[in-house]
């Protein structure tokens, strides 16, 4: 079996700044590290989630609306003849 080489894990604080490797750290900050990474992962997770019930409600709006129109339109039409 051969053994799959992972690159180490490297990040940093903002766009083009200082790399950091995860191995380094303490094991303090390797928590902190983790931590960190998963309110990143639930945030991503939250605001995907929050988009799509948005377009669910901007779909059933529109359709509502569709609806609506139909329906009052139609009276209009009886009213007035």
């Amino acid at each position: 079996m051969t053994e799959v080489q992972q690159e180490p894990i490297k990040f940093s604080f903002e766009e083009g700044g200082t790399e950091y490797e995860f191995d380094s750290l303490t094991d303090d900050n390797k928590l902190l590290y983790n931590k960190l990474a998963t309110v990143e992962r639930q945030k991503n997770e939250f605001v995907g989630n929050a988009n799509f019930e948005i377009e669910k409600l901007d779909i059933l709006r529109a359709e509502y609306a569709r609806q609506l129109k139909g329906a009052v339109e139609s009276e209009s039409l009886i009213e007035t003849e």
